[in-house]
């Protein structure tokens, strides 16, 4: 098992252009996500390496889109596994431009982005944090290996 690496310094802002993905989707929340009985996230990210992954180039980015949120972390929200790359028969979403906190980790899979999403919970409950999130798109890119980024949207 790989140690797992998340950068705990306060994270980047940065500005996001829009980007249409295309994936699978599925509807949950964080309390189903909590039961490996009600989960979805998991067999979605299943299904998209077992049925898409292969017919992405190298160098090709993955991304998690979390989107058309409810209310907030606590409501009802889509999750996109895809790409950039059109395939047919795939749900399309676009990444909302705007301001964005990127924060990053390293480590073996899942785990490290376990790790990395509890970093943003963390930050985000703080008394410290200066940012309020949006609730509007939020995403995860994979560039290959062991490497993870996740973006935040935030009202500036």
């Amino acid at each position: 098992m790989s140690e797992i690496q998340v950068d705990s310094t306060s994270p980047t802002l940065v500005k996001q252009a829009a980007i249409e993905l295309v994936g699978l989707t599925t509807r949950t929340n964080n309390l189903a996500e909590q039961d490996i009985k009600t989960q979805k996230i998991g067999p979605l990210w299943q299904q998209f390496f077992a049925e898409r992954a292969h017919k992405l180039t190298d160098g090709e980015f993955m991304y998690g889109v979390y989107y058309d949120y409810q209310s907030d972390m606590d409501g009802e929200f889509s999750v996109l596994a895809g790409s950039q790359a059109p395939q047919a028969g795939l749900s399309d979403v676009n990444l909302i431009a705007g301001d964005y906190l990127k924060f990053s980790g390293r480590g073996e899979m899942p785990q490290s982005v376990i790790a990395l999403w509890a970093e943003v919970w963390r930050y985000f409950t703080s008394p410290e944090c200066q940012y309020q999130r949006c609730y509007l798109t939020d995403y995860e890119v994979y560039s290959g290996g062991d490497s993870i980024e996740i973006y935040i949207g935030i009202k500036l």
